[in-house]
This record gives structure tokens, sequence and C-alpha cells, in this order.
């Protein structure tokens, strides 16, 4: 296959079991994906720019680093192109890899000896529950490395709470956003 054919061939990109898009077989992505392991393939299905990811989401972000609205707006439009995914995820692939992460943290439970959402429902009745809107729900943005959330624990467990059937998830390219926001600080 010569190099004209592999970039007109396309690989269909999943996000829960949903075809979302289809791109180029070739096409790799940035090395900031590479920060989230544990959803690195759903990821990469909803990878795109700050510019692009909805309101309720860019919010989310701008929060954790500006104070108000016209802050926020200037920040905003600096951050157009910085790397971003922000995809939903079924409340199960969720739950799963929360369950792997927490076994793996040390003097974790035995995740193996007891009914794990039964553990989860317990964890869950320990955190304060926050009522989430049900339109527009703010993501849980999710930690580089080997982490699962920067901030949103308790969305998390408020969705699960009222058995939503996905739960919204923010990946950002926070080397690149911390960089571009450093001017604006000083």
């Amino acid at each position: 296959m010569n190099l004209r054919e592999l970039h007109q061939q396309k690989r269909a990109v999943t996000t829960d079991g949903i075809v979302k898009k289809s791109r180029s077989v070739g096409c790799v992505s940035p090395s900031w994906l590479a920060c989230y392991p544990i959803f690195q393939d759903a990821l990469r299905g909803g990878e795109t720019t700050f510019r692009k990811l909805p309101l309720h989401a860019k919010l989310v972000a701008l929060k954790r680093t500006t104070e108000d609205a016209a802050e926020q707006a200037i920040a905003s439009r600096i951050l157009d192109d910085v790397g971003a995914s922000f995809v939903e995820l079924s409340t199960g692939l969720v739950e799963d890899a929360v369950r792997r992460y927490l076994s793996m943290q040390p003097g974790s439970v035995n995740w193996h000896a007891t009914p794990s959402t039964t553990l989860l429902d317990d964890l869950a009745r320990q955190i304060v529950g926050v009522q989430q809107p049900h339109v527009s729900r703010p993501p849980c943005v999710l930690r580089p490395g080997q982490g699962i959330f920067l901030d949103g624990w308790m969305r998390f467990f408020s969705y699960r709470a009222r058995s939503d059937k996905t739960i919204p998830l923010l990946a950002i390219d926070w080397i690149n956003f911390y960089q571009r926001l450093c001017p604006l600080h000083f």
C-alpha cells in the first residue's frame, strides 16, 4: 500500500461503542494524550481544541485558574488552540476505571473480597453529594498521569448516585494550558 492509499484509508473512532467520527489511519494523536493512559483510547476519539469545547466544559477548566468573567473571556481566547478532549463514557466503564485505580492505592480495601458495587456505594455515601445539572453537565476533569480525577470526584459520585448512563470527562493539555496563561498572572 502506498502513502496516498494509506492517507485516504479511514479508521472508525468509537466512544462507548458508538462511532463518533473517522479519521486517517496514519493520523497520530498528540503526545499530550499519552498523559491519560486510563482513558486514552476514548479521549483520542474526542480530541479537539479548547475553542471547540462546549461552554460548560470550558468554564470548569477556566474556573481552576481565573476568578472573574472578564479574566475568563481573555483566557478563553488565549487558550483557543490548546489540546482538549471532551467525551462521555458509560458509567460502567468509568466505574471500572475507578475500581482499578482505588484498588492500586496503598492501604486500599480488598476489592475482590467484597462486591465492588457495594464498596463504591459505601464510598459514595461518605462523600457529600452535590446536585449537578441534568443538562450541560460539568465534566469530571481528568488528572494527567496515573490518577483518575483532578477535579470531579464529587461529580462522579453524584452522576453515579442518580444513575446517569454516562459520565462526562474532560482532558486538557495542562502544560500548554498553564504556559499560555502565565502572562496573565504576572
